[in-house]
């Protein structure tokens, strides 16, 4: 059973759920702001689906780039329009699972 909205709160602003990362096995979210909300997010790492939300995250950001270089090497302009848009598909998608309605 999931938690009320107003709970999750209650669970992010719990310092004994931060460490070096954020790890609370009662929030459901895979993806919550930082402790600095205006730094972005972070993976809840006590989230079964963490290890695999993060290796995604990293393939979303380097894949498009490689496959940009790999095409055409000599387009800088082919790798930042890659890496642009890798960034805003994380940082969207991020931003959803973060603040998107539970239950």
């Amino acid at each position: 059973m999931r938690p009320p909205d107003r709970s999750l709160d209650e669970l992010w602003s719990r310092p004994g759920n931060w460490g070096l990362v954020y790890r609370c096995a009662e929030d459901p979210r895979v993806i919550v702001p930082k402790r600095r909300r205006w730094m972005g997010w972070t993976i809840n790492f006590a989230h079964p689906l963490a290890w695999p939300v993060l290796v995604a995250s990293v393939l979303i950001a380097v894949v498009p780039a490689l496959l940009a270089l790999w095409w055409r090497p000599w387009s800088a302009a082919a790798v930042l329009l890659a890496l642009a848009a890798s960034i805003a598909v994380l940082v969207i998608g991020s931003r959803w699972e973060a603040t998107r309605r539970r239950g």
